[in-house]
């Protein structure tokens, strides 16, 4: 073999391993660029599952504030609606001394445990109502007393309170809930 044929061959066999360094170096850099190309697009799902727990947590978030602010305005209004609804019912005590006052008043005295009673309060209406049941204590007018009586031995050792206004304060926990149950039906079915 003739140096021309050589440096043909050497040529030849110098190209060949070129093409496969060539070859393996572009599959090398395929391969790498699929893989980068795979961690992309896993980074990105990655961050897109992040960003979408971010928005689902924040949406959560406001939603949760937003009723948490409803829940308070609802409490605010129904705290209100009570303590008007209690305004009023003290104001309707008075429409019970009707013509069965007397009988109402003569029961509620009656109810007292049987002591000698020192001071008697009651309605400046029931003045004379009252000096009858208790003809021997000191009657006292007390304006703030629609209905009932309020009576003390001496001493004060015993205090009984039985006015329309105590017997409304007591039963106020039961009736209060029967009252916004009957205001809240009158007004969903719009017929007040």
């Amino acid at each position: 073999m003739g140096a021309g044929e050589l440096l043909a061959a050497l040529r030849c066999e110098g190209e060949r391993k070129a093409e496969a360094i060539r070859e393996k170096a572009d599959g090398e850099a395929r391969r790498l660029r699929a893989e980068a190309e795979e961690r992309l697009a896993r980074t990105r799902e990655r961050l897109a599952g992040a960003a979408e727990s971010a928005v689902e947590a924040e949406r959560h978030s406001r939603q949760a504030e937003a009723e948490r602010a409803a829940r308070l305005v609802l409490l605010a209004g129904h705290d209100r609606l009570a303590k008007r609804l209690w305004e009023l019912s003290l104001g309707l005590l008075p429409s019970l001394r009707g013509d069965a006052y007397p009988a109402i008043f003569a029961s509620l005295a009656g109810d007292l445990p049987p002591r000698e009673w020192d001071r008697i309060r009651v309605s400046p209406a029931d003045l004379e109502l009252a000096r009858g049941h208790f003809p021997g204590a000191r009657i006292e007018p007390a304006p703030a007393i629609s209905g009932g009586l309020e009576a003390a031995t001496r001493g004060g050792e015993l205090e009984v309170i039985d006015t329309f206004e105590k017997r409304l304060e007591r039963g106020w926990p039961e009736l209060l809930p029967l009252i916004l149950n009957e205001v809240s039906q009158c007004v969903t079915q719009r017929h007040c």
